[in-house]
């Protein structure tokens, strides 16, 4: 982009209009041959909500602040829930996420628990803490919040006011 937003200091109407039709052609190369993909704020960030919790290998997504050297394929999530709040961090790091739908709980013989998300994630307790409340699954109006804990961890607590729990993105 760079190159097309340097034309913009080109005085010369000619030389400028020469500058941007070389700048655009070349870009339009480089979109059709998959080299460079535009994608929009809201496209990052349904991105970054459904990879919230998961930890992928050299996958990264293009900052929502500041500047960005790497661009990523955006996922073409669905438009989450309105009810839904997430709160980022000063970097545009996902710090936490409210009002997730909770379609399904079920207990392992452990007696931990693995949950399901309306947006299609697993996440799976791995603490031993007691969690009132859910012994009969998912009710209708259940909603899970999660938050990023230190070194890598998660914590979630569903909307009954229960307490919060370690737990890990599954899939």
């Amino acid at each position: 982009m760079q190159p097309l937003f340097a034309c913009r200091a080109i005085e010369d109407d000619s030389a400028r209009l020469a500058c941007l039709d070389a700048a655009v052609a070349t870009l339009y190369g480089d979109a059709e041959a998959g080299d460079i993909v535009a994608v929009d704020r809201g496209q990052i960030e349904r991105a970054e909500e459904s990879t919230f919790g998961l930890s992928i290998p050299n996958f990264s997504l293009p900052s929502l602040r500041g500047d960005h050297s790497e661009l990523a394929e955006a996922a073409d999530a669905p438009a989450p829930s309105a009810d839904r709040v997430v709160t980022r961090d000063d970097d545009g790091r996902i710090e936490r996420i409210e009002g997730l739908a909770v379609t399904e709980i079920s207990t392992r013989r452990d007696g931990k628990i693995t949950v399901t998300l309306a947006n299609g994630q697993v996440w799976r307790q791995t603490d031993n803490t007691r969690i009132q409340g859910i012994s009969r699954g998912a009710r209708p109006g259940l909603e899970a919040h999660i938050r990023t804990g230190a070194l890598g961890s998660y914590f979630m607590q569903f909307n009954n006011g229960g307490r919060w729990f370690r737990a890990e993105r599954v899939s």
